[in-house]
């Protein structure tokens, strides 16, 4: 699939934003994920524009990834204004699961270093545990509220990374407005075997 944003440079009407999707989905052949990460990128798109996108080339071409708050609210409103044939991916790196999965989900898309969480917390969702997920959502959101910035992320992310012997070092490109303190690296490795440990406890139940 490609996923893309909205242009962020210039402010557009709906109109122009809804050319740039066609001139996207129109160039390649393969799903086009409609990204609107509003939430960190500017105002939302509407729930018209892209309900009219799905609509124009279809829920399996056009599909999305919405992020503008309040996330849960603007999803089940795009899953109810498409009468639940858009397909859409949550966008919050986990943290907004619990409330999302209920709308009907096609998938979640985290970053990479959660991912030994996110699994396990998916499956229970699937399988209606109310109790193994909340117990395995507590230390991922902990850790994902950590994450209050993009620096913050990256710095959180490859840290974890570098632990889970995926990179071998957590050089971020700067320039960097943010790095992360001891007390802060030690927090995320605290969160990071707690989430470990109760994932671990409810993938063996």
């Amino acid at each position: 699939m490609l996923m893309a944003i909205p242009p962020v440079a210039v402010v557009l009407e709906e109109e122009a934003i809804a050319l740039y999707y066609r001139r996207l989905i129109r160039a390649v052949a393969i799903p086009v994920i409609v990204q609107d990460a509003s939430g960190y990128v500017g105002r939302p798109m509407s729930i018209e524009l892209q309900v009219r996108l799905m609509e124009e080339f279809g829920p399996e071409r056009v599909q999305f990834k919405p992020e503008a708050p309040p996330l849960a609210e603007r999803l089940g409103q795009l899953r109810a204004a498409s009468g639940n044939r858009a397909q859409c991916y949550e966008g919050s790196g986990g943290v907004a699961l619990l409330e999302t999965f209920p709308f009907g989900l096609a998938g979640t898309m985290p970053g990479a270093d959660l991912i030994r969480g996110i699994v396990p917390l998916w499956r229970a969702l699937q399988r209606g545990d109310a109790h193994a997920a909340q117990a395995i959502h507590a230390p991922l959101a902990g850790l994902i509220a950590l994450q209050k910035t993009l620096d913050a992320y990256l710095a959180v992310e490859k840290h974890l990374l570098v632990r889970q012997g995926i990179f071998s070092n957590t050089i971020v490109r700067g320039p960097v407005g943010w790095q992360m303190p001891d007390a802060v690296r030690a927090e995320v490795d605290r969160l990071f075997d707690a989430l470990l440990a109760v994932a671990l406890c409810h993938a063996s139940n």
